[in-house]
């Protein structure tokens, strides 16, 4: 049997393709919504869909999506259905097998999405989750990506969360709004330390985290699949020039080595960040002894940012799904989990 799941967010298009229960290939698709001609998104899935497969012989796709929330749209609403109608457009003869996870962690169709579109709203944190949960029963998932920090608690093999809602997601701390790619540094921190003293920072799109994960190691160029704040260059010199400007500075002012340091002050904030929110979910739940759950970690911030807040926080079993989905898989993962679990259901049937 062969699956097609795919992750559609705002700023990345991610698929991944099982076959017989393996994942056979993984394809990650930079597209921000927000500067795109909308009406092309069909011929970008088209795209996806033959690097990914070479073919359309699909026996099923399963889709989860983030998008809807990019400011291209109005309303999620106007999101959901344009992404399904792109969907449509790419799989006209094999719309019967389109299928939707939505909030509740449940496979839904074509019409159950249009009678209510707002039960599919930014559910890739529940394929993820249900996923998990069939493997582990009891954890934690903490999944970062290039935009957002997933904390979601499972037990008994169910996601136990606050809300649905990304609004109320925020509020529980389930949903964080850092990630390793498009951060903007202010969000992370308002200061810096320079010269052993506080130093404000811009409020300026100077820098994002890309450039501080670049420097500090935690990602290679390749993985820098995003636009640069200033329109430069992906490389170690430009990146350098992005974070010293955040304290109205420039590389003839600063030393290599005092830009780095700035790099490891905001990611140590950033990983206090996780953090926080990680201790205001477990809060709320009640587990004998919460630091024994194994913490699975995933996400391109899966090492350098979850795996640090988690051991921060005291937790003692710390488990990366690279383990599970190999490194191109774990850096997609809602896409692969939503396809494997698409697959389960079909062949239980």
């Amino acid at each position: 049997m062969i699956i097609l799941g795919f992750d559609i967010g705002g700023a990345n298009i991610k698929a991944a393709l099982i076959k017989d229960g393996d994942i056979s290939e993984t394809y990650l698709k930079y597209y921000p919504m927000w500067t795109s001609d909308l009406s092309k998104l069909s011929e970008i899935l088209t795209d996806v869909v033959e690097n990914i497969s070479g073919n359309f012989n699909i026996d099923a796709i399963a889709v989860t999506m983030t998008a809807e929330l990019s400011d291209a749209f109005y309303t999620k609403r106007e999101g959901i259905v344009h992404i399904m109608n792109s969907l449509n457009d790419v799989f006209e003869d094999k719309d019967d097998r389109l299928y939707f996870i939505n909030i509740y962690g449940e496979f839904i169709r074509v019409d159950d999405v249009l009678h209510d579109p707002l039960q599919v709203a930014a559910a890739n944190w529940a394929a993820t989750s249900k996923f998990l949960g069939e493997i582990f029963k009891d954890c934690i998932l903490i999944d970062i990506g290039s935009t957002t920090t997933d904390i979601i608690p499972i037990l008994n093999t169910l996601p136990l969360t606050y809300g649905k809602s990304d609004t109320d997601r925020l509020i529980s701390g389930e949903l964080v709004y850092t990630g390793v790619l498009r951060t903007e540094i202010p969000s992370i921190t308002h200061k810096v330390v320079y010269r052993e003293q506080e130093c404000p920072i811009s409020s300026e799109k100077f820098a994002l985290s890309a450039d501080v994960h670049l420097l500090l190691d935690h990602i290679n160029i390749t993985e820098y699949k995003i636009d640069t704040a200033d329109g430069r260059k992906k490389n170690r010199k430009d990146s350098m020039a992005r974070i010293a400007r955040i304290i109205c500075s420039d590389i003839e002012l600063l030393s290599e080595e005092e830009i780095l340091k700035i790099c490891r002050y905001i990611n140590s904030q950033q990983i206090k960040k996780i953090q926080s929110a990680l201790e205001k979910v477990i809060t709320s739940i009640e587990y004998k002894d919460i630091f024994q759950l194994p913490v699975i970690v995933t996400g391109l911030g899966s090492n350098f940012l979850a795996n640090k807040a988690a051991l921060n926080l005291g937790f003692k079993k710390i488990i990366n799904l690279d383990e599970k989905f190999g490194k191109k898989g774990n850096i997609i993962a809602p896409s692969a989990a939503i396809a494997l679990l698409l697959e389960k259901k079909l062949m239980d049937e």
